[in-house]
Order: structure tokens, then sequence, then C-alpha cells
């Protein structure tokens, strides 16, 4: 039996830099090369697993995320989420996912949290009752009690609670989530680890990349490390000592993998 899920093959993604006015400066600025966000990457990721996707600044993560989720499309290679092609079935595969960014830019900040949640639960197709039961569910799960007040009014750990409720709403079969523990406490933190290993065995899929190596090092089944657009290894941790030759820590295969590179 098939599972994989999330099928990459020859992914590359190139930006250009910025046009000036100027069209003599233009013309120049023609011969410089693109940046490769992504150059040529190729994985599989398996159904009911956890995945860890670490990097520098600028390796590529939030883009491979951005790829997967259709919200920028690549210039070379295929994606398939669940055997549906992103470019070709864009509506379904937003249905089976659940996205988190740090750049948060969705939100009506002059709702309360709860009336945002209802607005993009009515978006996802979900009942009045659906809704009340998954949001009641979920402010218990992350102890949410301030649902309505003003968004506006929240702090940035507080906003990015409500990133994850509106992310995991509808039940979606794939969690992506980009720095997901940034500004979060302690707390909440450990709410959210329980939270994806309660998914994960559900058989639901968690994507998720960070800086934060020692939040994850225990979490994650699997760990793809990326560097300037390219995948430098893949593996559960015994795989990638194995393959760098190192016995300590994910932290030290993690720089033997992207120094110098």
């Amino acid at each position: 039996m098939n599972t994989t899920i999330v099928e990459i093959s020859n992914l590359t993604k190139l930006f250009f830099p910025p046009l000036p006015f100027s069209h003599i400066v233009t013309l120049r600025l023609r011969r410089i090369p693109p940046v490769k966000a992504l150059d040529n990457v190729s994985l599989s990721i398996k159904k009911g697993k956890i995945i860890g996707i670490l990097g520098p600044n600028g390796a590529g993560k939030t883009t491979l995320l951005k790829i997967i989720s259709t919200l920028i499309l690549p210039d070379k290679g295929k994606v398939t989420v669940k055997g549906f092609p992103v470019g070709k079935n864009d509506e379904k595969i937003k249905s089976l996912i659940g996205l988190v960014s740090p750049q948060e830019r969705s939100f009506y900040w002059r709702l309360t949290g709860l009336q945002n949640l209802e607005f993009f639960a009515a978006l996802y197709g979900l009942s009045k009752k659906e809704t009340k039961s998954r949001v009641n569910q979920l402010f218990k799960l992350f102890n949410i009690d301030y649902g309505t007040k003003r968004l506006d009014s929240y702090s940035s750990g507080m906003k990015r609670k409500f990133s994850l409720v509106r992310a995991l709403l509808h039940n979606p079969d794939i969690l992506l989530l980009d720095e997901p523990i940034k500004s979060l406490d302690y707390n909440s933190t450990y709410e959210l680890k329980q939270c994806l290993l309660d998914r994960k065995s559900e058989g639901k899929t968690i994507i998720l990349a960070t800086h934060n190596i020692s939040e994850i090092q225990g979490l994650c089944d699997i760990f793809i490390i990326m560097n300037k657009g390219k995948l430098r290894g893949i593996g559960t941790l015994g795989e990638l000592k194995e393959k760098t030759k190192t016995v300590s820590s994910l932290s030290d295969i993690y720089l033997k993998l992207t120094k110098n590179v």
C-alpha cells in the first residue's frame, strides 16, 4: 500500500531581484542571475509522520511550504498532494491542508477572534453547529478565553494561537507549520506538541519548518535538512547519524550538513 501523501520531483523555484525604475539599470540587472530558492529538490513524505524541515535563513524552507500549499507555483518540477497536482487541483489541495505562516495577513483585525474563526469556518464549508463544536474543542486545547476580544488587542503569542486554531478548524489531513513555536510561551509550546502528537496518532501528517532544533528533536519522525535551496539530508535521526558518521546530536548533524556549503 502506497502511504506517500506528498510527492516532490525535481522542484526548482527562482526569484528575480526587484526591478528599479531606471530602464538603463534594468537592462544591466537582467544580466544578474536569479536566486534559486529551491534547486532540483526531490523527496517523498509519508502519511502519518511528523516531518521537521531545518535550514539556515534562505535555505528554501518557507518556499517549499508555500508551493505545497499552492500559494506559489514552481518554475520547474512537480508536486502532488494525495495524488492531486499543485497548479491543477489547487482548490482540492487547499481543503486538505492547514497552513500556519509567520507572516499572518489574513485575519480581520477589527473583528473578534471568534468572528474571524466563524468567517473562515464558513469558507471551509463548516456548518454553524460544526463550527461551534470545533472552536470550543480547540479553545479548550489551547486554553483560549479571550475569543470575544478584538483581534488587534492580542499579543503576538495570542495571535499565533489563533493561527493554529484556524489551521485546525476543518480537521485537515496535512498541517504545514512555518516557525509554529515562534512567540509561544512554554505552556503553549507544550500544548502544541501534544496536539501534533495527537494528530499523528489519528493518521494526520505534519510538516513543520523551524530554526529551533532542540524543540523538535524528540518530536519529529523524519528530518529534512536544507541549505541554499538544496536538499542536504533526509531521514530519521539514526539514518542521518549513519550518513554523516556522527554519533552525537541533531545539532551536530545539522552543522555538518550546512556548514561551508
